[in-house]
């Protein structure tokens, strides 16, 4: 009997294709952004964060807004600081449901030119996870340079990561798109919110702006500040408040170094509530670091304002 010569092409095309049919788990394993500033902005404890959450909620007046929010602006310090303020925003959407938050914030540590889009599966909060919409994140970086997924500006970075535990308490199901603002034009933030308003057609989607406000003068200074730009973006004037703080700084207040961390971020935000037919805003609350007293003290030399605000339509 005659053996037939074995294909060696052959015997690699089987063995690769069996390789291939068979993909190692590894390459179906969930990306997750983790928590970085646990335990440090917010409680890491679970129970503890919950009872945080849900004390700054039950401790706001009743619902403010009679209409359909699209839009929110909330503080990102930590939540001794802020939260409060936080909580005066989250009020007014606790219950309702939305497909989609999309979430702008400022990169506070990692420059970036755009925007850069969290490209995970989802985010991690000692409350559990966030699914990250990855239709609408594939969907933005297919734009090319105005979107760009810059990994190390978001792996530190507390805007988004601050949101999230109240979104978990007053929302149901929810996924996110979480999105970092870096140098922007006044032109670069209207093309960013048409973009944005184009990949999530058809949702139900909320708009969430994470700003502080003025950081570092004394605190009657912050307060005058603070009031100048929340009287803005209550007249929903995007360019106005994107213009005012070159303007501010005109004047020459002692220590200011910004009106709003996350400016791009709101103005981007005011932008694509508006074209969503948002005709209304309303400033919740506001208040600074000066206004909390910490062991009986106050330091009221050098604040950073915190301010909440609504984007509604009737």
């Amino acid at each position: 009997m005659i053996e037939k010569k074995k294909n060696p092409w052959l015997i690699l095309y089987i063995t690769f294709s069996v390789i291939i049919s068979f993909p190692s788990p590894s390459l179906f394993a969930e990306t997750v952004r983790e928590p970085s500033v646990a335990g440090y902005f917010y409680p890491k404890d679970q129970k503890t964060l919950i009872k945080t959450v849900d004390d700054f909620i039950a401790n706001t007046q009743e619902k403010q807004i009679d209409g359909k929010i699209l839009g929110l602006i909330s503080p990102h310090a930590g939540y001794i600081f802020s939260g409060q303020t936080a909580a005066y925003s989250y009020r007014e959407i606790k219950g309702q449901h939305y497909d989609t938050v999309i979430i702008l914030g400022p990169s506070h540590r990692v420059y970036i030119k755009g925007a850069s889009v969290g490209n995970w599966d989802a985010y991690s909060t000692p409350l559990g996870k966030v699914a990250v919409n990855k239709e609408i994140v594939h969907a933005l970086l297919d734009k090319g340079e105005d979107f760009r997924f810059v990994e190390g500006a978001h792996n530190r970075e507390h805007s988004i990561e601050t949101q999230l535990p109240f979104l978990q308490r007053v929302l149901g199901n929810f996924d996110i798109v979480p999105i970092l603002m870096g140098a922007s034009s006044l032109k670069d933030c209207e093309k960013i919110s048409g973009i944005l308003l184009e990949a999530a057609k058809n949702r139900n989607v909320l708009f969430v702006a994470s700003s502080d406000m003025s950081h570092y003068p004394d605190y009657i200074n912050a307060n005058k500040v603070d009031q100048k730009t929340l009287s803005l973006i209550e007249r929903g004037a995007p360019e106005s408040v994107f213009n005012a703080e070159a303007e501010i700084f005109k004047q020459g207040v002692p220590n200011l170094s910004t009106t709003l961390c996350g400016l791009r971020a709101v103005v981007t935000v005011m932008m694509a509530v508006k074209n969503l037919g948002g005709n209304f805003s309303k400033i919740l609350h506001y208040a600074n670091s000066g206004d909390i007293s910490i062991d009986g003290n106050q330091e009221r030399r050098r604040v950073v304002g915190y301010g909440a605000v609504a984007f509604y339509k009737k």
